[in-house]
């Protein structure tokens, strides 16, 4: 392995420990309990299936608002203080659930979730993207696959609770523990130390220092056809992802009438391979760029699909093995094809402009899945839509081309041609 990888590894270790941490218990840990909470709040209050979904709506069209806040809040300012803020109010969003015994509060609580997981996503995207330049796909699936631990941990704790009649709201107040006693603290003692990862969480965007406002450089980069398949395609595969991470748990109970302890067991055990692919997904675009995401796109697309048969354990291993492969490369590839195709200006702003169609994806596509389902009274038509949608998304990336990306054959070649003459490798 080149000796450059493993030294910016090594240089950088103690900082994707925090931030997969701070993923996991702003991002993992609510996101993966929602699915186990939409059955029971719909037998406690008798909402119905779109209504109970609207929770993602308000979490993260809230969380659309934040990510593009908190990318500018980074530029100006660093990003210590958007971490804390996502951090203290993921464990204020997760302990309000105890009151939320009508739909006002439920959102509330949802719209608390979205502010939350956007700071510390968002935040830790521009983080890793300006502390790591060869891997970058790589550190950023590590730390996001904090979101996918919460898939492994999540139904060991909900089956049970659940079964033993703990009500749901109850045990979402104890999971803000995490937040509160965990991830807030490690993030204080980190950011009270002194190192260069500190430096740069902490400095500002030069653009900022040139006056370059949001919405000029927003008119500077939305000139391009370029960067609305990009921002389309995103939001496409955002709302059919999140979609079938909040419906996913509701479909196997309600279309195949299975119960949750016959496959809690096994989407945990899925769970794994989704973090594994968070990584595996990141080294992959470092490898291919846009080519791989497209990749990944059409995987989505077919996981979809292959819900359609699923009849016993054989079927929804499969389902669950595409699904979660696909899943593990999606969140990871946004911070990735931002960079590669528009470049390091302005980073923690255009990442901010990319995760509000991420977002605005996310809130709409469990909404829409929820009304499909009761106009319906099944899954099918919606996943039969959302399939196409993936694929949609994957055929827009077609066009693009990473503009601002080494490949790694070309980056060692220039590395060999630069060392004999004393220069430095290309982007050192």
């Amino acid at each position: 392995m080149n000796p450059e990888i493993i030294k910016e590894l090594k240089e950088n270790w103690v900082i994707l420990i925090i931030a997969f941490a701070l993923v996991f218990f702003s991002f993992g840990v609510p996101n993966f309990s929602l699915p186990f909470i939409y059955v029971p709040a719909m037998e406690e209050f008798g909402w119905t299936n779109a209504q109970v979904n609207l929770l993602s709506t308000s979490k993260f069209i809230i969380g659309a608002a934040a990510a593009l806040g908190m990318g500018i809040l980074i530029d100006k300012m660093g990003g210590k203080l958007s971490v804390l803020i996502g951090a203290v109010s993921g464990g204020i969003a997760m302990a309000m659930f105890f009151l939320a015994n009508n739909l006002g509060i439920y959102y509330l609580a949802g719209a608390l979730l979205g502010l939350s997981a956007s700071s510390i996503v968002a935040a830790m995207k521009v983080v890793i993207s300006r502390l790591f330049e060869i891997n970058q796909g790589l550190a950023i699936g590590i730390v996001l696959g904090g979101t996918s631990m919460g898939q492994v941990v999540m139904p060991l704790i909900w089956e049970p609770a659940l079964n033993a009649g703990y009500n749901w709201r109850m045990i979402l107040t104890v999971l803000s523990l995490g937040s509160f006693l965990i991830s807030t603290p490690l993030w204080l003692i980190f950011m009270a130390r002194q190192g260069v990862a500190q430096d740069v969480i902490n400095a500002k965007s030069a653009a900022h220092t040139e006056g370059l406002t949001m919405w000029g450089h927003f008119k500077q980069i939305s000139k391009e056809k370029g960067f609305w398949l990009l921002i389309v395609s995103i939001f496409l595969v955002s709302a059919v992802d999140q979609a079938m991470m909040q419906n996913y748990v509701s479909f196997l109970r309600l279309d195949k009438g299975m119960n949750l302890r016959s496959f809690a067991w096994l989407v945990s055990i899925m769970g794994v391979l989704a973090v594994l692919a968070k990584i595996g997904s990141g080294w992959f675009y470092d490898k291919y760029s846009i080519p791989g995401i497209r990749l990944f796109y059409f995987m989505l697309a077919l996981s979809v699909f292959l819900a359609l048969p699923v009849s016993g354990i054989a079927t929804l291993t499969l389902f669950l093995t595409v699904r979660n492969i696909a899943h593990g490369g999606m969140i990871v590839e946004a911070p990735i094809i931002t960079k590669h195709y528009l470049g390091k200006q302005n980073l923690g702003m255009t990442i901010g402009l990319v995760s509000v169609a991420i977002n605005i994806g996310f809130a709409v596509g469990p909404p829409v899945l929820g009304y499909l389902y009761d106009l319906r009274g099944n899954y099918t038509l919606g996943f039969m839509v959302y399939s196409a949608v993936a694929a949609l998304a994957a055929c827009m990336l077609i066009p693009l081309k990473p503009r601002y990306w080494t490949p790694p054959s070309k980056r060692r070649k220039q590395e060999a041609e630069a060392a004999p003459s004393g220069l430095q490798p290309a982007g050192a």
